[in-house]
């Protein structure tokens, strides 16, 4: 059995090479059409090759709130557990043999965050078409973080300019010391900008945040919010194609864009799961959205084959949304322990 700490895990996706990268991104897009693929078919349970059955959650006594999500795709059996407590939530991922034995254990907050982004690079690295100069992202924890260090590392000659915007100011100074100063270092032609709701006058903040909106390429979404972060309206005051990504909200009361917004893409919205969209997100559903008008990652994939580019109607948006699931954590979490020992990363215990 192997053991990936918090930090072994970040060293392992900060040093990452591009070739790396792109083998993260098959790796998850393989189990995405996977998943697609046995979400339509009849087979009985006992013949299917993906289970994720529906995660339990409940509250101890001592007001810790904990989750467990099980999943395999046959090859792998997983399980992630993770506490959320009045300091903060802890996790971790355990990896097991088709038969049980336990292979691996790593920390699961960094695991969850690059995944997700690693889901929206799915369909980032398809939007040929789309301008990936100046990229806009809400958010600052690090899923907000990963989606900046991945699209750099896929896009490292493109990207000019990334701005982050928040609601509060102390947690973007933060990232000034932990996150910025490292990505100015690895990519010193970029420049990357804050910009903070709080402390500013409402007016100086919409004023800056229209004008960022109208020059951007690329929004990543990734910030848990009950009312959008943005009117459609201030996208149509510069037409353009743009990538927007969803990846923040996750109950039906969360909302991080508008129903104009989210219908921006002719037609189109590309989801990681369909099932798990409809019920849990809720732009999708204050929208009325049905399964009928939603694309699964899985399909898609499976439609371009292994490289081909996202046919982007003229004038249209490319729109993703994500909640995540167990098995973006299981291909994820197994591929990150094999760099990691490769690496000489972690701690080896014998006997299991």
């Amino acid at each position: 059995m192997h053991i990936l700490s918090e930090p072994d895990v970040t060293r392992v996706f900060r040093d990452l090479s591009q070739t790396q990268c792109h083998e993260f991104i098959s790796i998850l897009g393989d189990a995405l059409q996977g998943f697609s693929a046995e979400s339509k078919s009849n087979a009985p349970a006992s013949k299917k090759l993906i289970h994720q059955p529906l995660r339990t959650v409940f509250s101890t006594a001592a007001d810790n709130s904990c989750i467990f999500m099980p999943v395999s795709d046959t090859a792998t059996i997983g399980i992630k557990v993770v506490t959320g407590t009045r300091a903060g939530i802890q996790g971790v991922i355990n990896i097991f043999s088709p038969d049980g034995r336990l292979q691996g254990l790593l920390a699961a907050a960094e695991v969850t965050a690059f995944r997700t982004a690693l889901a929206s690079m799915t369909l980032f690295i398809r939007s040929q078409t789309i301008g990936k100069e100046n990229l806009l992202i809400f958010g600052s924890g690090r899923q907000a973080e990963w989606h900046a260090r991945l699209a750099l590392l896929l896009y490292p000659n493109e990207i000019k300019r990334i701005t982050f915007v928040n609601r509060g100011r102390q947690r973007l100074i933060e990232m000034e010391r932990d996150v910025f100063a490292d990505l100015r270092q690895r990519h010193p032609h970029v420049t990357i900008h804050t910009l903070a709701k709080e402390g500013a006058s409402a007016s100086d903040y919409e004023e800056n945040l229209l004008a960022l909106l109208a020059s951007c390429d690329v929004i990543f979404s990734c910030t848990p919010s009950l009312e959008p972060n943005f009117a459609y309206s201030a996208l149509q005051a510069a037409p353009r194609q743009r990538f927007i990504s969803l990846i923040g909200s996750y109950t039906p009361e969360m909302h991080e864009i508008d129903t104009e917004t989210l219908l921006s893409g002719g037609g189109k919205i590309y989801v990681d799961s369909r099932s798990a969209c409809l019920e849990e997100a809720g732009e999708l559903i204050t929208a009325g959205i049905t399964e009928q008008q939603l694309t699964e990652m899985g399909d898609l994939l499976s439609e371009l084959g292994p490289s081909e580019s996202l046919d982007v109607p003229a004038g249209a948006n490319v729109i993703f949304k994500c909640v995540g699931m167990g098995l973006m954590d299981l291909v994820v979490g197994k591929k990150t322990l094999e760099v990691g020992k490769t690496l000489g990363l972690g701690v080896h215990v014998d006997g299991f």
